[in-house]
């Protein structure tokens, strides 16, 4: 059996590109209903507020659509602001 967090794919957060170009969806978010089970935790709705928050900032800024966000920009972004995006290997 698997234990421990699992990553959330910031996919997950946007609807496709021909449905809509300017949405976050943290609380509906594409996962199993297994998998959503953990999910729906505050914490975990905290993270994802705070990645879709720095998401659209970078979109702001640059002037683009979710769907174009620079993962790397977004990625140091939000580890230096504090989250933890991969635990270490043990």
């Amino acid at each position: 059996a698997r234990t421990g967090p699992d990553e959330i794919s910031y996919g997950s957060i946007i609807p496709r590109r021909e449905d809509c170009r300017n949405l976050y969806v943290l609380c509906a978010l594409s996962a199993s209903h297994i998998a959503y089970g953990s999910i729906r935790m505050e914490p975990v709705f905290m993270v994802l507020a705070h990645s879709a928050g720095t998401a659209a900032l970078q979109c702001l800024l640059d002037n683009k659509d979710i769907h174009d966000v620079n993962y790397n920009w977004l990625k140091h972004s939000l580890m230096r602001e504090g989250q933890v995006l991969h635990l270490p290997k043990k």
